[in-house]
């Protein structure tokens, strides 16, 4: 199957194996001219199986026998975040809400309650809205830019959109809720570990150096949190008043 997607702001032609990254990508379909194309083949799909199986024994569980429809989904996902890398371009796990022009992204590892947070945010800021819920695409261009992408999580909230990426907040369950602004070198060892990181040394040295404006260029706060309701409001209060 072969089709073309507009992801942050570049038309990219896929060329799949199964319908299921289509269908996946429904929303983001266009018929404008590709910027460039990523091709899956089965041994991409083989080499996702086989990073689910490391990723599992490395966390002690097992591993889940995935459909290969649905591993192709993250290779397509893989080609294209390393191709975007020369546009400046790369992705990051987390959440990122916004509200009207303005946008933060929240990552922590797996499981401390990025998503619990944002529907907090939901519940109880007024005109929020999620961009991506997991793994959306940063630009660092004039700009620095958040974007929507279907690769969104298992609750699968995203949208098609960009928006002004405000501030990266690093957030952590604590009793009470605080936040404070952090120095980059405090938040670099979770930045690259929150980024995505391609196997190629060139890439990666470019993941590196998209890494280094963006501490330069954007806000990074730590988030102490207990979510509970105030939780998003603590936040919010705090990130809108600092810009």
């Amino acid at each position: 199957m072969e089709f073309t997607i507009g992801l942050a702001g570049k038309n990219i032609h896929v060329k799949s194996l199964y319908d299921e990254v289509y269908f996946l990508c429904h929303d983001y379909i266009t018929d404008q001219e590709p910027d460039l194309t990523v091709t899956i083949d089965p041994e991409d799909v083989a080499y996702e199986r086989l990073k689910n199986a490391q990723e599992a024994r490395v966390e002690g569980i097992p591993a889940v026998d995935y459909s290969d429809s649905y591993l192709e989904t993250l290779a397509v996902y893989r080609k294209i975040a390393s191709e975007m890398l020369a546009y400046d371009t790369m992705l990051m796990h987390g959440a990122v809400v916004a509200v009207d022009d303005k946008a933060w992204l929240f990552t922590a590892p797996s499981g401390t309650g990025k998503t619990t947070h944002i529907n907090l945010w939901l519940e109880n800021i007024p005109g929020s809205f999620v961009v991506n819920g997991d793994k959306p695409l940063v630009s660092v261009g004039e700009d620095v830019t958040a974007y929507g992408t279907p690769w969104a999580g298992k609750e699968g909230m995203h949208k098609n959109i960009c928006v002004r990426l405000c501030g990266i907040v690093f957030l952590e369950r604590g009793e009470a809720n605080s936040i404070v602004r952090i120095p980059f070198s405090q938040a670099l060892p979770e930045m690259v570990q929150q980024s995505f990181r391609p196997d190629d040394r060139a890439s990666l040295e470019n993941t590196l150096r998209l890494i280094g404006e963006l501490g330069k260029r954007v806000p990074l706060y730590r988030l102490k949190c207990n979510m509970m309701p105030e939780a998003a409001l603590v936040a919010y209060r705090e990130l809108t008043c600092s810009q």
